[in-house]
């Protein structure tokens, strides 16, 4: 496991000051981490004294930590949290990092569990240019190893839909990719579990293996992503049949790329392709003269100058070859080129070309790669593919592994996306369960090893539900699990259900909902027991992602309650852990506003029913969850118009410490309120206690309060569409505002 470079101490303090500088200005500093400037050891290594939720969360030496879409695994007395490394802002991978604790509040950082370098057991760099998210780590005591898993895809999307598996014999590692590297669980089974290439699936489209990746076909062209960090690109051409792959398949072309070494002293001859035969005379190709031959410069700073008809290339006389420039192989040419950089020439580089005759079989050529492998000092900005056999598609891979794609008819396995795994502390079988193309969740059993699943023990469950990020635990004869629904980066209302049997789809109960309408403005990622002498603890674990700036996505850890069978999940700003008790210390407040005379300045225009309920008493009357935004139950403040306010008379003065707001939003919507919020003692004159007018968070927010007060006030001045950069006041409403505090004196 690589480990980060150690910077001093006042350096780290500098920066965990400044970042909580910056937090503060912004109203987001955790009260817990004020300590964190200041230059005592003790206080660097115990900055928390409670996790803040929604807000920035340094890590021991005053770093952000960077974990998301995460997971805790309690090993040897001490806590390790592994998720997504965001640091660099965007969607695909930089690594899986690890952190480790005692406290579960101050987290120390290990080191990049996998990263874009990490191998294979063969040796490949399966992980190059990809994304892995949501990583999940487990501990297989029958065979000592660390088993960590993860959704992978390939860099530029999400069709892949695969998970990735690696395995320690440390769990600080170093971690090592299996043999299987990455696949979609169940592929390749002999029992024929599994979706088959070129079958209609139930969306009615039939099924088609997306790795390796594609270039269309034609003339195809393909922009890669950035080489940064050494990779083995590698491409083959492969005729299609009816949109499928056939055996008809060129050899494979490979580029190995060492970045931030030293490029070649020598000026290499440029290459063309498709090459001449080993053993000389001309290639054949297609009589259709719908074939290409390209060239490749031998260095990103080298010039090529070509002829196609047989005569020495001249620097001073021959055209320049620009590359990507295809030379119709429409009769019979000789192509030649030379490399020329600076004073220095390369040797002359010959390829011979003819046309088939009739019933002659052509060979399939492999794609040129653009830019040749070798040394470079820095990283390469572009990498493209040419097909020079017309007809044919590219599949390529950049991970080391050679582009093997599937037949029709042969078992490619079920797609995994959002996914979790579950380690049954009774059986102490393992699971994975996984969104499965905006359709299924699927349940699998685990091998014994951890490393694979068991095909035959799949099964779907909320079928054409959209369920996604599940997370499962036990409590007494049930396993519950958590899930929420797909709607892109936005947060949405998570359901639960239990079952008493995991391996039988027939037991999960029906969905009910836990949380607010956003869940807090989170989604689900592992829930905890912390508890102690048989006594439950739990602790629900979510993202509060940011799809603006990735980096910037923060943690919301939260009480999970399970009584008499159903679930409970409340909010607190931050959630203060008394680890070795194994008890959550409840927060010294309580909720004034429940069922407190509410009044607006809008009214409802709708039409309200036993069960569509749009006046203010529903802001305040306890019920902050959102079955469905499409169905006939709705119970939400809707005023008829944009701007509104809604106010609420707690009837006497109290301390007020927050108040929670769950603004509506619609299935996920992008849609966030911009309000103010005003505290009064005789409901004439207001004092502004929080401006929230340039808010881009939709849904659930959460704002400190202090003062005596008798009246709340919220005041929206506009629903706006974050995405589009619009109003969009159809999405009007207040779900739930809490008001938090204590009697005077109190």
């Amino acid at each position: 496991m690589q480990r980060r470079r150690t910077i001093g101490r006042a350096v780290c303090l500098a920066t965990a000051a400044a970042f909580l500088a910056g937090a503060a200005a912004t109203g987001t500093v955790p009260a817990s981490a004020t300590a964190a400037a200041a230059p005592a050891t003790a206080q660097e290594k115990n900055m928390y004294s409670a996790i803040p939720n929604g807000q920035p969360y340094l890590d021991t030496h005053g770093n952000p930590i960077d974990a998301h879409g995460g997971f805790t695994l309690k090993h040897g007395g001490v806590y390790y949290w592994v998720g997504e490394d965001k640091s660099h802002n965007r969607a695909t991978f930089k690594g899986v990092n690890m952190y480790k604790t005692t406290d579960l509040e101050n987290w120390e950082y290990v080191g990049a569990a996998l990263s874009p370098e990490t191998l294979d057991t063969n040796g490949n760099k399966v992980l190059a240019h990809c994304k892995v998210e949501r990583p999940k780590l487990l501990y297989n005591e029958a065979t000592k190893k660390f088993v960590l898993w993860g959704h992978y895809e390939m860099f530029d999307g999400y069709a892949a839909s695969e998970v990735v598996v690696a395995t320690a014999d440390k769990i600080e590692g170093p971690y090592t990719v299996t043999a299987k590297g990455h696949f979609r669980p169940g592929a390749g089974n002999a029992d024929g579990v599994g979706a088959v290439v070129g079958e209609t699936q139930p969306n009615g489209t039939p099924a088609k293996a997306d790795y390796p990746a594609t270039v269309a076909s034609g003339a195809a062209v393909k922009n890669l992503s950035e080489v940064s960090f050494d990779t083995t690109l590698k491409a083959t051409s492969v005729v299609m049949k009816d949109g499928y792959p056939t055996e008809q398949q060129s050899p494979v072309a490979t580029a190995e790329y060492n970045i931030g070494a030293s490029r070649a002293a020598e000026l290499k001859a440029p290459v063309i392709g498709p090459a001449q035969p080993t053993g000389g005379g001309a290639a054949v190709v297609n009589p259709n003269g719908q074939d290409n031959a390209f060239i490749t410069p031998p260095a990103t700073d080298a010039t090529v100058y070509y002829t196609t008809d047989g005569t020495e290339p001249d620097p001073a006389a021959s055209a320049a070859y620009t590359p990507g420039t295809p030379i119709r192989l429409d009769k019979a040419k000789t192509v030649k080129a030379i490399a020329v950089r600076g004073s220095e020439k390369s040797p002359v580089t010959t390829a011979g070309y003819r046309l088939a005759a009739a019933d002659e079989e052509v060979p399939v050529y492999p794609p040129v790669i653009s830019v040749p492998g070798g040394s470079y000092p820095d990283p390469i900005s572009q990498v493209r593919l040419y097909a020079t056999s017309s007809g044919t598609t590219i599949h390529y891979t950049q991970d080391g592994k050679d582009p093997d794609p599937l037949l029709t008819g042969e078992n490619m396995g079920f797609g995994s996306r959002d996914y979790t795994l579950y380690q049954d502390p009774v059986t102490g079988k393992a699971y994975l369960v996984t969104a499965q193309d905006h359709i299924y969740l699927r349940v699998w059993q685990l091998t014994a090893d951890y490393t694979d699943v068991i095909p035959t023990t799949q099964y779907p469950m909320f079928v054409g539900q959209s369920r996604e990020a599940p997370a499962l635990i036990r409590e007494g004869g049930y396993t519950y699990m958590i899930t929420s629904k797909q709607s892109g980066w936005y947060p949405n209302q998570a359901m639960y259900t239990r079952t008493t049997d995991i391996s039988d789809p027939s037991k999960w109960e029906d969905q009910k909902p836990v949380g607010d309408n956003t869940t807090f403005h989170s989604q689900p990622t592992q829930i905890l027991d912390i508890g102690k002498n048989g006594k439950h603890q739990y602790v629900y674990l979510g993202d509060r992602w940011n799809p603006q700036a990735l980096v910037q996505s923060n943690y919301v850890w939260l009480p999970l309650a399970i009584t008499n069978g159903q679930m409970s999940l409340s909010y607190v700003p931050e959630l203060d852990i008394n680890l070795s008790a194994g008890k959550i210390k409840a927060p010294n407040t309580r909720l004034l506003s429940l069922g407190k005379p509410a009044t607006s300045s809008g009214v409802t225009s709708e039409v309200q029913t036993a069960t569509q309920r749009y006046g203010a008493d529903v802001a305040n009357d306890g019920v902050s969850h959102d079955l469905d935004p499409w169905d006939s139950v709705s119970e939400y403040y809707k005023s008829d118009k944009v701007p509104f306010s809604w106010t609420v008379d707690l009837e006497q003065p109290y301390d007020l410490h927050r108040i929670d707001i769950s603004a509506r939003t619609v299935g996920g919507s992008d849609a966030a309120h911009r309000y103010a919020v005003s505290v009064s003692n005789d409901g004439v004159t207001w004092t502004e206690a929080v401006d929230n007018r340039q808010n881009n968070l939709v849904g659930f927010k959460s704002h400190a309060l202090s003062g005596t007060y008798r009246y709340v006030k919220v005041d929206v001045f506009d629903v706006w569409d974050v995405v589009h950069n619009q109003r969009a006041t159809w999405a009007r409403g207040l779900q739930e505002v809490s008001v938090y505090g204590l009697p005077t004196g109190g």
